[in-house]
């Protein structure tokens, strides 16, 4: 009986998790529609150079921030080993995501110190839901994750880096959604310390909108290698 309300409750906040993220991806697609049909229509080369990267910058978006609501809405202390892997997978993949797309229109610069900041302060910062070693393990993480994502678009851009792409945003979602099980065995399952956090759909969305502007802005206006001077 137990269990059953335990994965009630697991069912619950993953497809909570879900709908938000839809959401905020649908927000995201809509907002970056009205701006392009406002300012950058005229520019014939817009789509070809942005629209593929624009649409894993959403993906990346969305599906970090599904990870982040699911953490974040369930409040904790977690053991040193189990910190670690929050700390490095939240980290990594935050700097792998974020960090390819920007490389891929930016060049490695732009892109891995984007990538690098962000897996930085969300590796960090999930890190310390437990030991010291957890948030140094997410900051490490989230340098190696930032560079890393900006070398792989840079490296692959004259090698059918659009035909990598798919792929490579996909494994990184699995990879989150192995996070939130992962999360849910070891922080959530059977914890009678457990703290329920309620974070509102509008809170939500805003935060995934002010995040993507920000990337959306450095991506475009932001400094760019010679290779990406289009």
């Amino acid at each position: 009986m137990k269990d059953t309300r335990c994965h009630k409750m697991l069912n619950r906040t993953h497809i909570k998790s879900i709908k938000y993220s839809v959401v905020a991806l649908l927000m995201l697609i809509l907002l970056e529609s009205i701006a392009y049909l406002g300012i950058f229509s005229h520019d014939p080369n817009f789509l070809s150079h942005y629209l593929w990267w624009i649409i894993y910058l959403d993906l990346s978006i969305a599906s970090l921030g599904a990870s982040l609501y699911y953490m974040m809405s369930h409040k904790s202390k977690a053991p040193c080993m189990a910190g670690m892997m929050i700390g490095m997978t939240l980290g990594m993949q935050s700097g792998m995501m974020l960090g390819a797309v920007v490389g891929a229109t930016n060049g490695f610069f732009a892109g891995a110190m984007v990538g690098m900041i962000i897996g930085v302060v969300v590796g960090t910062w999930a890190g310390t839901v437990s030991t010291t070693m957890a948030w140094l393990q997410g900051m490490m993480s989230g340098i190696m994750g930032g560079t890393m994502g900006a070398m792989i678009t840079v490296m692959m851009f004259t090698d059918h880096a659009l035909i990598f792409m798919p792929f490579y945003i996909l494994i990184n979602i699995a990879i989150l959604i192995g996070f939130m099980k992962m999360y849910y065995e070891e922080i959530v399952l059977d914890n009678k310390e457990l703290e329920k956090v309620h974070i509102d759909l509008v809170t939500y969305v805003c935060a995934c909108v002010i995040l993507a502007a920000v990337i959306l802005a450095i991506m475009l206006y932001g400094p760019k290698s010679a290779l990406f001077a289009f």
